[in-house]
């Protein structure tokens, strides 16, 4: 499966207090790291984080561990393209890089 092309990606790490958050951009180097809170001030830092990026956000996507929820929610109705992917996945393809 092709990966759709975007100028930055973004992968958040779901946990159940503070969540980590990693910027790509397109040629895959690190472009930002940082944690927010799981909270109402938290979610919106991450989208003002995010907006910061570029002015357009459908050259933002976005990859989380959830398929639902409120930031789930938060991140559609921003007009951030996301993608739910399953932590089986994600645990599944660490096993497979080298050490």
């Amino acid at each position: 499966m092709a990966v759709p092309e975007a100028l930055f990606y973004v992968g958040i790490d779901w946990a159940t207090e503070t969540h980590a958050v990693c910027v790509l951009d397109q040629a895959g180097r690190i472009k930002t790291q940082f944690m927010f809170k799981h909270s109402a001030a938290g979610f919106a830092e991450l989208l003002k984080r995010l907006v910061r990026l570029t002015p357009c956000r459908t050259d933002i996507h976005v990859a989380i561990e959830r398929p639902d929820g409120w930031l789930v929610d938060d991140l559609l109705a921003a007009g951030f393209p996301e993608v739910a992917v399953n932590p089986k996945a994600i645990k599944s393809w660490r096993c497979r890089l080298p050490a």
